[in-house]
């Protein structure tokens, strides 16, 4: 077989690949899979660094799986439109929020001078109850506080069992609990 020939078939079977990818991706997007749409996503966003919205959408599914710290590759890349370059705000202010968030537990550092761009996700819900000192101390050691936003109860604590992890506890009106993990 000739070298075109094996070119042109290789590049016939990445095409494919590359769709069933996107095929992947769109269909966790539909289910709500979070965590496998950022997966997928990830894999192919080498292949998409120019297309500011496919980036946002990625964004969005490793944001809803709290995939903090992918944001910070992403959001670099967002910056040819108002809303692209708004997106970046949010997801470099999750990344910021989760870091200060972090030193506060372990070193109980001040941070209610500070003013980041706020949205819905936990972490910023923390960082504001934090920030606003609008928390109770459970306990000093390990560091556990509570908070309640929107009817909501947050516990949020250093979990020495998940290599120091800082967990986030949401419990609904209906006693459901979703557990938000940091590194």
């Amino acid at each position: 077989m000739n070298i075109l020939k094996l070119s042109l078939i290789l590049a016939i079977m990445a095409i494919g690949a590359q769709a069933d990818m996107y095929h992947k991706f769109s269909k966790y997007l539909d289910k709500k899979d979070y965590r496998n749409a950022c997966v997928t996503g990830k894999k192919i966003f080498a292949d998409n660094e120019k297309d500011e919205k496919f980036i946002s959408i990625i964004g969005y599914a490793c944001m809803k799986a709290d995939y903090i710290d992918t944001l910070a590759i992403l959001q670099s890349k967002q910056r040819e439109s108002k809303d692209t370059r708004q997106n970046a705000v949010i997801f470099s202010s999750l990344v910021l929020q989760k870091r200060l968030i972090y030193q506060f537990m372990y070193d109980d550092s001040d941070i209610s001078t500070l003013a980041l761009p706020i949205s819905e996700h936990p972490l910023s819900n923390t960082f504001v109850a934090i920030r606003d000192k609008n928390f109770k101390l459970i306990s000093s050691s390990p560091k556990t506080i509570g908070f309640t936003k929107d009817n909501k109860q947050y516990k949020v604590y250093i979990n020495k069992k998940d290599r120091g992890r800082i967990t986030i506890e949401v419990k609904d009106s209906n006693n459901n609990i979703k557990k938000h993990r940091y590194l």
